[in-house]
């Protein structure tokens, strides 16, 4: 089938069905305004807590851990030495 930029003059039209569009988004709204009111007016009624977890961010000095041995310390090594010739510019 050739592709083409418009469909052929016997394709049946698709009905907008705005109708049902609307019922469906009306039950959707209905449905969400439903709910909302069942959580605000609900009995007992529902109530957003903050939930307080404790934790530890810093340690105590009685639980630091032993330090390692230190480290070796680690040698630096001159880059070896690259001759490169000049760029040869004609005129």
């Amino acid at each position: 089938m050739l592709l083409r930029s418009s469909p052929p003059s016997n394709m049946p039209k698709m009905r907008r069905s705005w109708r049902v569009k609307l019922i469906i988004l009306g039950v959707l709204a209905a449905g969400y305004g439903a709910f909302m009111w069942h959580m605000m007016h609900s009995k007992p009624p529902v109530i957003m807590q903050r939930v307080l977890i404790p934790v530890e961010v810093v340690k105590k000095k009685e639980q630091a851990e032993p330090k390692g041995p230190p480290a070796p310390p680690i040698p630096l090594i001159q880059p070896p030495q690259v001759e490169i010739p000049a760029p040869v510019i004609k005129h």
